[in-house]
């Protein structure tokens, strides 16, 4: 395994994407626990072990591989709206997933957008990635349409557990039109 390294923050017009910190987990566990969020996911909300859990799967995914999911701020009130970054997905392991999950109150705005085309155009540009993929479920179509503004296009369903999942995956080209408006380590 090829160990890729990204920075520990990345800037956009309106998020702050960065590494984690322990004082992240108790907004991280009520993000978890919302079911609103949590409808197209898992079905239902995590228990606080289950979001422990995930926050250590993240924490090791940064270790082992270098890069992971962002902890995503809110430039204007510091609060943590949810994530975004990179990471391995069991359904799909031999491609790299771009993701996300955000808090309702960051719904229609177009920030996992935002966020999500910075953290693309760091794949492409300095980890050199080939593609990616996104993975949600046929009816979220919030993240469809979040994957089709980056450019990706369906490309097959997988199943995972009890879930029949739609895979939507990107190449240089056809993702990076737009360029974002990020910048590393800024503020």
């Amino acid at each position: 395994m090829r160990l890729l390294r990204v920075p520990a923050r990345l800037t956009t017009p309106r998020l702050v994407l960065r590494t984690w910190r322990a004082e992240d987990r108790p907004a991280f566990t009520a993000l978890n626990a919302d079911p609103m969020v949590m409808e197209h996911i898992m079905g239902t909300p995590m228990s606080q072990a289950e979001s422990d859990q995930l926050a250590e799967r993240i924490d090791e995914h940064w270790q082992e591989r270098g890069y992971g999911l962002y902890a995503v701020e809110l430039r204007s009130t510091g609060e943590l709206a949810g994530f975004i970054g990179l990471h391995q997905h069991l359904a799909v392991p031999q491609e790299v997933e771009i993701g996300w999950r955000l808090a309702p109150s960051a719904w229609g705005r177009g920030l996992a957008t935002e966020g999500a085309m910075a953290v693309r155009d760091l794949a492409y540009g300095q980890l050199r990635l080939r593609s990616l993929i996104a993975i949600t479920v046929a009816a979220n179509v919030r993240s469809v349409r979040v994957m089709e503004k980056l450019g990706m296009t369906y490309w097959r369903q997988v199943r995972f557990q009890e879930w029949l999942l739609t895979v939507y995956r990107g190449i240089p080209d056809a993702m990076t039109d737009t360029p974002s408006q990020a910048r590393e380590g800024a503020r």
